[in-house]
């Protein structure tokens, strides 16, 4: 009588047995500190801009910067956790808040906000880089300096106080990044507002744009 062997069709796979998901205790604190962190910059950011030059209780935009603000500290926090870098980077958002919305209502912005930003940029730096980051930060306010001198003064000295100040926080590469999404956004928004509106020739906010170039540089 002939036997016949038995082959193996195929490894055999370990059954997975399916977990049951539980609810991670851990990360409740976290999700609480950032809950109670984004109602205060809420607050915060309101009372900023209550505080801003030319403010109107009519103005329509104050809950838009709000939830931007919102929006940036939520990804600050993810991206940097709880340290001195998201510390950090709040302070240099509400004051680029300030900055912006007083130069939107009144094309103006009060040295003090350059002033603050710099103070910021010692936050976690050593002794050893602070020259290095003052060099950068003449650099590249001495750069956009030539440019609003061959603009006809275009570009305002709140603009350059600004990029210098943003720079020595950020350094020179990101600072310099910032500086030209900063730039090419403003030419890109008003190009599209020009052909919409009759705004052509008059001036208009810069430190918005070079805020939102700084803070996306920030992450990086």
């Amino acid at each position: 009588m002939m036997i016949r062997s038995i082959q193996q069709i195929g490894p055999i796979r370990p059954v997975m047995i399916e977990k049951t998901p539980t609810l991670n205790l851990n990360a409740l604190p976290d999700f609480i500190f950032l809950m109670i962190l984004l109602f205060v910059i809420y607050r915060i950011s309101e009372s900023v801009i209550r505080r801003t030059p030319g403010y109107t209780k009519e103005d329509k935009k104050i809950p838009i910067y709000q939830i931007i603000c919102i929006i940036v500290v939520s990804s600050l926090q993810i991206e940097f956790g709880w340290s001195e870098e998201l510390v950090k980077g709040i302070i240099l958002l509400l004051i680029s808040l300030y900055a912006s919305v007083s130069d939107i209502q009144t094309h103006r912005v009060k040295d003090l906000a350059s002033v603050m930003i710099l103070i910021t940029g010692f936050i976690g730096m050593t002794a050893s880089e602070i020259p290095k980051h003052l060099f950068d930060g003449l650099l590249i306010g001495g750069i956009l300096f030539i440019c609003a001198v061959a603009s006809n003064n275009r570009i305002g000295g709140a603009d350059v106080k600004m990029s210098a100040a943003c720079s020595f926080l950020l350094g020179f590469q990101r600072g310099m990044a910032g500086l030209v999404i900063g730039l090419l956004s403003a030419i890109i928004c008003n190009l599209i507002l020009n052909r919409k509106s009759k705004i052509k020739g008059k001036a208009f906010p810069l430190v918005p744009y070079l805020s939102v170039g700084f803070m996306v540089m920030y992450f990086f």
